[in-house]
C-alpha cells in the first residue's frame, strides 16, 4: 500500500471519528429544550439532503444503480433500522445520559454484529469474541456505575428517566449491529456514499412517521429558535463524517479505519473534558469504562 494513500486514509478516518463525536455534543445542545422525535426527524432530513447532494457531486451515476434487486431490500432495511428507528433511540440516550455515557454503549455494536453473524451467517463464535464481550461488559458496568451527567432534562423527571436512557443506548447498539450487515451487503453492489444517501432518505421518512405518531398521542412542542443553529451544525458534522469514513476505507485498510472510528468514545471524552467538563461530569470511573468498551470492541474486531 502506498504510504501517502495510507496516511490519507488515516486522516479521513480521524476526521470521521472526530466529526461523529462532535456531532453527539451538538445534538445534546439542540435537545436542551426541544422534543427529541421532532429534532430526530429534522436532523435526519437535513443529513439526507446534504449527503444526497454530496453523492450526486462525487459518485458516478452508474454507481447509483444496483445490479441485484435484493440491494433495494438491504438499503431499505438499513434506512429503517440504522437511521429511522435507531436514531430516535440514540438521541433519547444522548438527551438523558449525555454523549460520554451514551456513545460508548452505542459504539459497542461491532460485538452485536459478530454475535449475530454466528447463527445468521455461519461465522465462528471465537474465544476472542467471548473475551471481548467480557471486557466490553466490564466497561459498560463502569460507565453505568459512574456518577451521572448533570442534565437540566432530569429535573422533576419521573422515576426511571435515566434508566430508559440506558435502555435506549443499548437498543441503539443492537440496531446498529444488525443493520451493519445490511449496509455491507448493499455496499457490495453500489457506492457506499450512494447507499448512505438512499438509507438516509428512507430513514428520514421513518423518522417523520415516528414523530407524527407521537404528535397524535401527545402534544409535541415546536423546536425553539435557539436550537436551530445547533441542529444545523450537527447536520453538517454528520454529513462530513459519512464521506470521510467512505474515503478512509478507500485509502487504507479496513482494520485501521475500524480501530480509529471505534475509539470515538475516547474522542467524546476529550471533547467533554475540554468544553463541557461540569455538565458531563467526567470521572475516573467513566474514563476507565470508556477505555474498556473501546478495548473490548477492538478485541472483537481484530
Amino acid at each position: 500500500m502506498n504510504l501517502g494513500d495510507h496516511a490519507l486514509g488515516i486522516l479521513f478516518a480521524a476526521l470521521a471519528s472526530l466529526a461523529w463525536a462532535a456531532f453527539s455534543f451538538l445534538v445534546k445542545m439542540a435537545l436542551r429544550d426541544a422534543p427529541v422525535l421532532r429534532v430526530t426527524a429534522w436532523l435526519t432530513t437535513l443529513n439526507a439532503l446534504l449527503v444526497t447532494l454530496l453523492a450526486l457531486a462525487i459518485v458516478p451515476r452508474a454507481s447509483f444503480t444496483p445490479k441485484a434487486q435484493a440491494t433495494f431490500l438491504w438499503v431499505a432495511l438499513a434506512g429503517v433500522l440504522h437511521i429511522g428507528i435507531s436514531r430516535s433511540f440514540f438521541y433519547v440516550a444522548i438527551h438523558r445520559l449525555g454523549p460520554n455515557r451514551s456513545v460508548p454503549v452505542a459504539m459497542s455494536y461491532p460485538f452485536v454484529t459478530a454475535l449475530l453473524a454466528w447463527p445468521l451467517l455461519g461465522e465462528p463464535l471465537t474465544l476472542r469474541t467471548v473475551a471481548g464481550l467480557a471486557v466490553l461488559l466490564l466497561g459498560i458496568s463502569c460507565i453505568v456505575r459512574s456518577a451521572p451527567a448533570q442534565s437540566a432534562g432530569d429535573r422533576g423527571a419521573p422515576p426511571g428517566w435515566r434508566t430508559r436512557g440506558w435502555i435506549a443506548a443499548g437498543v441503539t447498539s443492537v440496531l446498529w449491529g444488525i443493520s451493519a450487515i445490511f449496509f455491507k451487503r448493499a455496499s457490495l453492489d453500489i457506492h457506499p456514499v450512494a447507499v448512505a444517501s438512499f438509507a438516509l432518505i428512507v430513514g428520514a421518512a421513518v423518522a417523520w412517521m415516528i414523530a407524527a405518531g407521537e404528535a397524535l398521542r401527545s402534544d409535541l412542542p415546536p423546536i425553539p429558535r435557539r436550537a436551530w443553529p445547533w441542529l444545523l451544525a450537527a447536520s453538517v458534522f454528520q454529513a462530513t463524517a459519512v464521506p470521510a469514513y467512505s474515503y478512509a476505507l478507500k485509502h487504507t485498510l479496513a482494520v485501521n479505519v475500524t480501530a480509529i472510528v471505534s475509539a470515538q468514545p475516547l474522542v467524546a471524552l476529550l471533547i467533554g473534558w475540554l468544553f463541557l467538563r461540569a455538565s458531563e461530569n467526567i470521572t475516573p470511573l467513566l474514563c476507565a469504562g470508556a477505555l474498556l468498551t473501546v478495548a473490548g470492541t477492538l478485541i472483537v474486531v481484530f
